[in-house]
């Protein structure tokens, strides 16, 4: 008995929330304590359900299970946001045997949203202490599902023209959109079209994710454990191939790179790899410059809870797109790639709270010396 009377309330709410506008009160009949006077004025508010059109509850029809489960399936259809859905999965698990019965699957609300535009954010603000600068960023992001093998991605950047961040205390860089792409598979072939991150091995020869303005506008390609990515777009053009195995219980990963500027051509090849010894994970990278024949390696491990690595590199072994930097340097600059140097590098990464990470990373070369950055990123 209690049952169907919780079942005639929800039912009055639901029916009397269809056909009222937002701005007046369509639960004068429903205890203001039931659980599912907030959930279908969330819904109503949202114009997720409706009603019948002359905005009135037809008080002598008793609805069915049936019925009810017909008018959370209707709104299962229409949910559009994560907030929207928890409401309805609240309603649907009350009626999911008559929903099952009904054809209706209550995942089929996770399967709406993915069929939506997914907005994300990403604001960071990081202080150098080498080059005494605060900077600011920040991105606005949006992926939009073009069909169950293809996505198109966009993302919004405070930057300047050349997608490079350089927004500083004083001043807030122009956006610009410095990713755009549509992401397809075509059978095995998984693809990537448009401007897009590009990251080699473990960032030490390539990473645009460590380095503002190093990704490519071009075609990634990725075949099993084949990557191939292809730039011929700009004054820095981009020929890359990646290849990731595990032999004997390591995983390793081959790189080469191919980048022509309009000063000159440079080749590379690379090796990555993690391997356990006593248990400790240590982690390696090489890179040799062919066309300059200088070679760089890192190698690190995790103490205490900080990434701790040794670096050292022959002057032009690495490219400016490389993810180790210094003061962020170019390879003319001082303290940079284009001369030989060595030293640790800590890193330590902290969440301090739901998407709130802080990250400090410093550096100690001997020619170039001492750099700290602070990093607090915010992710929504």
């Amino acid at each position: 008995m209690k049952k169907k009377l919780l079942t005639t309330a929800i039912s009055t709410a639901l029916t009397v929330a269809f056909a009222v506008p937002a701005f007046a009160n369509p639960f004068a009949d429903v205890p203001q304590k039931h659980w599912a006077y907030d959930a279908v004025n969330k819904l109503a508010a949202s114009g997720i359900i409706d009603g019948y059109g002359d905005g009135t509850f037809k008080g002598d029809k008793t609805l069915t299970r049936y019925e009810m489960a017909q008018i959370v399936s209707k709104a299962m259809g229409k949910v559009s946001t994560v907030d929207q859905k928890v409401i309805v999965d609240k309603l649907a698990v009350e009626f999911s045997t008559e929903l099952n019965s009904l054809g209706v699957r209550v995942d089929g609300i996770q399967k709406q949203l993915d069929n939506q535009i997914k907005f994300n954010g990403e604001t960071r603000v990081q202080y150098d202490n080498a080059t005494k600068d605060t900077t600011y960023r920040l991105r606005l992001g949006a992926t939009g599902k073009i069909n169950d093998d293809a996505k198109i991605n966009v993302r919004l950047t405070t930057a300047d023209d050349n997608g490079i961040d350089k927004t500083s205390i004083d001043s807030f860089g122009s956006p610009i959109i410095d990713r755009f792409n549509v992401d397809a598979k075509v059978g095995s072939v998984s693809t990537v079209l448009g401007k897009q991150d590009l990251v080699l091995g473990k960032g030490l020869l390539y990473n645009s994710y460590e380095v503002d303005g190093a990704g490519i506008t071009g075609l990634k390609a990725n075949y099993g454990k084949l990557t191939l990515a292809y730039d011929n777009s700009g004054d820095s053009k981009v020929q890359a191939a990646e290849y990731k195995t595990h032999l004997y219980g390591v995983n390793v990963g081959a790189d080469y790179l191919k980048l022509d500027t309009t000063v000159d051509t440079n080749k590379y090849a690379a090796l990555n790899t993690d391997v356990k010894v006593f248990g400790k994970k240590i982690s390696g990278e090489y890179v040799r410059n062919t066309s300059q024949k200088a070679n760089a390696y890192r190698v690190g491990t995790d103490i205490l809870g900080a990434q701790v690595s040794y670096i050292n590199y022959d002057a032009y072994a690495l490219p400016e797109q490389s993810g180790f930097n210094f003061a962020g340097a170019t390879s003319t600059g001082f303290g940079s790639n284009s001369q030989s140097d060595k030293g640790i590098q800590v890193t330590y990464g902290k969440n301090l709270a739901k998407n709130v990470d802080v990250v400090l990373d410093y550096k100690n070369l001997d020619m170039a010396g001492d750099q700290t950055k602070a990093t607090l990123n915010v992710k929504f």
